[in-house]
């Protein structure tokens, strides 16, 4: 098998791409630099795929507006953490859009939330505080929004500290940041699967 499990790729009408991002340039070299995104009418027959054990493929279109398969849902990554020093079962070396993690099950990214907000860099910090760190601006977030969605879900306020919510509580906000961060399924397939196109079934080979 060419692929390693936690790798990811971009499918477009038989060509295939490892990048992170979608290759505009050089799948759509007329379509307007400064729009990410257009796709010239063609963002429909994109698809990004990503392997996970020797059963499962995780296909969806994350580029998408309300498009299915998310990011978050493509690595197994509810909270969407991005790239780490600490080891929280994620994919050794293996990064998609955005840096963010990828995960071999769903459940281990969803403890991953817990276990980052739980840490040394959050965990004495206000839910305001953790989620100016956790959600910031500068990625088009609203961090005061995000801490008063997940301080109300878990029933505190967003003076409280991390440090201060019971597991319960934890979890409970946990469920809210999976929400937030839109985990939308896409398309389950098999290694084997007929509804692979030729080209992914070629890089599985």
């Amino acid at each position: 098998m060419t692929v390693e499990l936690g790798d990811h790729a971009w499918y477009f009408d038989g060509m295939i791409s490892m990048d992170k991002n979608i290759p505009r340039a050089q799948w759509f070299p007329d379509s307007n630099p400064a729009v990410p995104t257009d796709y010239q009418e063609h963002g429909m027959e994109i698809f990004h795929y990503v392997f996970h054990d020797n059963d499962t493929i995780l296909r969806g279109q994350p580029h998408m507006k309300h498009g299915k398969g998310s990011f978050a849902w493509l690595n197994n990554n509810p909270g969407n953490i991005t790239k780490t020093n600490f080891d929280f079962g994620q994919y050794s070396g293996k990064l998609n859009w955005h840096n963010f993690l990828i995960f071999p099950d769903r459940q281990t990214g969803f403890d991953a939330i817990g276990l980052l907000l739980q840490s040394d860099f959050y965990v004495d910090l206000s839910i305001l505080a953790a989620f100016s760190k956790y959600a910031p601006a500068s990625d088009g977030n609203n961090p005061a929004q995000y801490a008063a969605d997940v301080a109300s879900a878990a029933g505190v306020f967003t003076s409280t500290t991390i440090r201060e919510l019971d597991s319960s509580q934890l979890e409970m906000m946990q469920n809210k940041i999976e929400s937030i961060e839109g985990s939308v399924e896409g398309d389950t397939l098999s290694y084997d699967s007929d509804d692979l196109d030729q080209a992914i079934k070629d890089l599985i080979a």
